[in-house]
């Protein structure tokens, strides 16, 4: 089992990039599989450890949004399949809670270790591709996701979940980590998403200041700093990224006005429009599946606001953004929480990762809600969790 738990971390983060949402499915058939051995008694259930608190948030956001579902029903004439089909997705989370009992049969540094691999490989596939969209199609980059906006967010991801392996003592890993970052943040560059482009040069100087401050001296601290300056300054003008840069501090500027990117001029219109349809209903929300109905009602046909933490208010009022906030942050939590062992550095980076990029993401689009999302988000947190729970002695599960 454990083989397997390492197999399908490989295969999820190796095509999470390429695969688009082949990444749902994977994660589906981990989960339904997971639950039929707790099922059958092969798997036994846990609430111990890193493995409880996420539990506990993602119950805690699948009820919240669950409870605004059922207040909310029948508020706008949705028949009643389409509008249980909004609710369908939330299925995937709880999916998650028998994946971690899975999980918990292999060793919290095997887990890690194979995610940080898995996401330097990934990179360094999907690189060609993203690269081919851009530079030959004329298209933003969007690897297998069908959208240039999660595809920078994963790699995004997988940039700082790379860095993890330039600890390895095998330098043929350290190497691997050194061309997965790379790779992925170029990606993020071809993907002209300029939300994300911070999140892996941020990120890289956080693991440069944590895990090698005491390992360099300030003369190759300095230089480790100037060549990570040089390599952005230059992905930034290859892809014509600085482009889009100039047009977002143009429209800081003028405050959006006349010649100014049309994404901003939405967003901030949309915003503008949200903020009393979230007053208005504060503390009950408008439910998820009546969402698109209340921003079609704005002038939009987005089935989102753009804004993860808006669109979440916008479902469930304040609750809504509680609940979101409890599971968003709950990988951080788990991994600050845990016993000061060997990887808890590791771990604590990779939360902080996690947590960074999609509150980075979600301030201009999805947090949760999309699948791709979801799912990437719900296969680290696992991962997080589980490597953050005590190890049992093999004879307490059913081999």
């Amino acid at each position: 089992m454990t083989a397997n738990n390492l197999a399908a971390i490989y295969v999820f983060f190796i095509l999470s990039a390429l695969g688009g949402s082949v990444m749902t499915g994977l994660l589906t058939a981990s989960a339904v599989w997971a639950a039929f051995y707790a099922t059958i008694g092969r798997v036994r259930p846990r609430f111990d450890g890193g493995i409880s608190i996420l539990t506990l948030a993602i119950l805690g956001y699948v009820g919240v949004n669950s409870l605004f579902f059922t207040v909310n029903y029948g508020a706008t004439d949705m028949p009643p399949l389409i509008a249980a089909g909004k609710l369908a997705p939330q299925l995937l989370f709880i999916g998650t809670i028998p994946l971690m009992w899975r999980l918990a049969f292999s060793s919290g540094e095997d887990l890690l270790r194979a995610m940080s691999r898995a996401s330097a490989i990934g990179a360094i596939a999907v690189l060609p591709v993203a690269a081919y969209q851009l530079l030959v199609l004329d298209l933003r980059a969007e690897g297998g996701s069908g959208n240039a906006i999660p595809f920078a967010m994963i790699c995004a991801f997988l940039s700082l979940s790379s860095l993890i392996s330039l600890l390895d003592q095998d330098k043929r890993y350290r190497a691997l980590a050194l061309a997965g970052f790379v790779s992925a943040t170029l990606c993020i560059f071809l993907a002209k998403t300029k939300g994300l482009m911070p999140v892996s040069v941020l990120g890289a100087l956080l693991f440069l200041v944590v895990f090698y401050r005491k390992k360099l001296s300030a003369a190759e601290m300095t230089t480790a700093l100037v060549t990570l300056a040089a390599l952005t300054a230059l992905a930034l003008y290859i892809t014509g990224s600085h482009d889009r840069l100039q047009s977002m501090v143009e429209a800081m500027e003028s405050g959006g006005g006349a010649g100014v990117d049309a994404s901003y001029t939405h967003r901030l219109d949309l915003w503008q429009h949200a903020v009393p349809a979230i007053s208005d209903h504060l503390w009950s929300g408008h439910g998820l599946q009546n969402r698109r109905a209340v921003i079609q009602s704005f002038g939009y046909g987005y089935s989102h606001l753009h804004n993860g933490f808006l669109t979440a208010m916008l479902d469930n009022g304040l609750f809504g953004l509680v609940s979101l906030l409890c599971l968003l942050c709950a990988p951080l939590i788990i991994a600050f929480r845990a016993a000061a062992d060997s990887l808890w550095a590791r771990r604590l980076f990779l939360a902080f990762a996690l947590v960074f990029t999609y509150a980075m993401g979600g301030m201009t689009n999805f947090i949760f809600g999309h699948d791709i999302y979801d799912s990437l988000f719900l296969w680290v947190a696992a991962i997080i969790a589980v490597s953050a729970t005590p190890d049992r002695k093999a004879d307490e599960f059913t081999a």
